[in-house]
């Protein structure tokens, strides 16, 4: 994989981190300001790029994150804390999964 999307997933670990912590705290508001207000967002896009490959199984796994993450987000701009924390961890879980298929795991800290 090239440097630049392992670059991008390395920023998709660090960026739940940071909602997953947030919403730990039951802080919303830092959650949702992370996440932004779509799966449209500039560090989304790049990590959905790094995420895309010809593989029907990876791009498999690719569509189930991007629901988890959609999910994330609705569920953080509702200000609902438990569904939140269960998206939180949906979308870690799928992220970890797909970097294991892609044999990163290894590669990117926090994973």
């Amino acid at each position: 994989m090239d440097c630049e999307f392992a670059g991008y997933l390395q920023y998709l670990v660090y960026k739940l981190s940071e909602v997953d912590q947030a919403i730990d705290r039951d802080d919303l508001a830092v959650a949702g300001s992370v996440l932004g207000l779509s799966t449209e967002s500039e560090w989304l896009r790049n990590a959905n790029a790094a995420l895309t490959s010809s593989s029907p199984e990876e791009r498999t796994e690719a569509d189930t994150f991007n629901s988890a993450l959609a999910s994330l987000i609705t569920s953080v701009m509702k200000k609902d804390i438990q569904s939140s924390k269960v998206a939180s961890m949906s979308s870690a879980s799928v992220s970890e999964r797909r970097t294991k298929l892609m044999g990163l795991a290894n590669e990117l800290k926090g994973l």
